[in-house]
């Protein structure tokens, strides 16, 4: 009886002196882990996720101590086979359970900064802060230090951007003996809506030239193809065939070095010839089969059009600047040819550019 009114005075004291009973003294204070951090790739629910766990030990971990790491239990199951210890040889892994992680002493290691990995962490699916402790134990084993960690799970953020997609093309004449294409001389002046030939001189080459500049944000680029409404025709109905030496309608449509006129009599697709080149050294990235006019910086090749298919001049994979070679610019070359067979006359055809992007 007296044990207990003393024991209750006692308390009575503490009280009276404190305003409340002092807490004991809190075990494996001394030297705890410090500078302590979860890193997760990925926070969203449910998702699979990678843990990078950074900390400063303060006491020596000594073989077989080992330091664990304890995640709360609504994350996914820890396997022992995506625990990445501190560093190779000098810690074995192994999972004890399915929410802890463990690497094991194989030599004694000292107070300092580790990182442990946890891969293939399923996170929890309802938002919210999350436990994760980091314990280090002697070998008897005895806990020494240790430290709490919180992590947050919480759903994605969507964020969402929008681009206007844009498109300029532009076409420019070429004034008379300022430009030569793949090394061909352009002879007369053209303006963006007309490239005239003036008047051909039999066995003579005769080229006219346009510039064209594209500039789009396209991510997968753009083609630049042109196509003729007719051959060049007379009004005698006479026509100028396509290169080389084709048939009414029809063109070689794989490039090749400039040839003239065959120019057999009654063989009326053998008297003259028109056939075009660009300087576009990267046609082939349009796709298999497309026309090298560039040829390596040797003799260009040259195309004759027909009246169906589009002729692609021109070609980039990705956004362009309307400047770059190659990229956003390129020169486009006609060279016309006649033999003495030629009829007499005005001839003419239009020209259509095309210009696609692709986005």
């Amino acid at each position: 009886m007296h044990k207990r009114i003393i024991i209750g005075f006692l308390i009575f004291t503490l009280v009276a002196l404190y305003g409340f009973m002092p807490p004991l003294p809190r075990a494996n204070a001394i030297d705890s882990i410090t500078d302590a951090k979860d890193t997760i790739s990925d926070t969203d629910l449910g998702e699979t996720a990678t843990h990078t766990l950074d900390f400063t030990t303060g006491t020596t971990t000594p073989t077989n101590g080992y330091i664990e790491v304890v995640f709360h239990n609504d994350f996914g199951d820890v396997v022992a086979a995506n625990i990445g210890c501190p560093d190779g040889i000098n810690w074995a892994s192994s999972s004890p359970n399915t929410e802890t992680a463990r690497c094991t002493a194989q030599n004694n290691r000292a107070a300092g900064t580790y990182q442990i990995t946890v891969s293939g962490m399923v996170n929890p699916v309802v938002d919210g802060d999350y436990d994760v402790y980091i314990y280090n134990y002697d070998d008897t084993p005895t806990l020494t230090e240790r430290v709490h960690l919180k992590v947050y799970i919480i759903e994605d953020v969507l964020m969402t951007a929008r681009v206007d997609a844009s498109l300029t093309f532009q076409i420019s004449g070429v004034t008379a003996d300022s430009k030569n294409v793949n090394g061909v001389n352009c002879d007369e002046t053209t303006t963006s809506t007309t490239t005239p030939f003036g008047t051909l001189v039999v066995n003579a080459t005769t080229t006219v030239c346009q510039k064209l500049n594209v500039t789009t944000n396209a991510s997968d680029g753009f083609t630049v193809t042109v196509e003729e409404d007719q051959e060049l025709t007379s009004d005698g109905a006479s026509n100028i065939n396509s290169f080389n030496n084709s048939q009414d309608g029809t063109g070689t449509t794989t490039a090749e070095n400039w040839a003239p006129p065959n120019n057999i009599l009654d063989a009326y697709n053998t008297y003259g010839h028109m056939g075009l080149t660009s300087d576009d050294s990267d046609l082939s990235s349009y796709g298999t089969g497309y026309n090298d006019f560039y040829n390596s910086g040797g003799a260009p090749h040259f195309a004759g059009l027909n009246s169906t298919d589009p002729m692609p001049i021109m070609h980039h994979t990705g956004p362009s600047d309307g400047t770059t070679q190659d990229k956003g610019e390129a020169f486009v070359a006609y060279s016309a040819q006649i033999a003495s067979l030629q009829e007499a006359g005005d001839y003419e055809n239009t020209l259509t550019y095309i210009c696609t992007p692709t986005f």
